[in-house]
């Protein structure tokens, strides 16, 4: 997986815009600062269907383990550090 990902730094984002967009035809992307990940950019119809995907599976999961006192465990997935 990680060898099908495109890695710009912020500057090559920012100047490349255009391209980084394009390129997501073909492959997502990861925007980098001083070497390190910090974005991942994908095709919008992508991250539709992977949420789409996460919901299912946590409403499969709440029904193997019930509801009572379940925390949401996408809500932990999304937080931000």
């Amino acid at each position: 997986m990680l060898g099908k990902l495109n890695f710009y730094s912020v500057a090559e984002a920012k100047t490349e815009l255009s391209k980084l967009i394009a390129d997501l035809e073909s492959r997502d992307s990861v925007i980098t600062k001083n070497g390190v990940p910090v974005a991942a950019v994908m095709k919008y119809d992508r991250y539709v269907k992977m949420m789409d995907f996460m919901e299912k599976v946590k409403d499969l999961y709440l029904l193997d383990v019930g509801f009572e006192g379940i925390k949401d465990p996408i809500e932990d997935i999304l937080k931000e550090n």
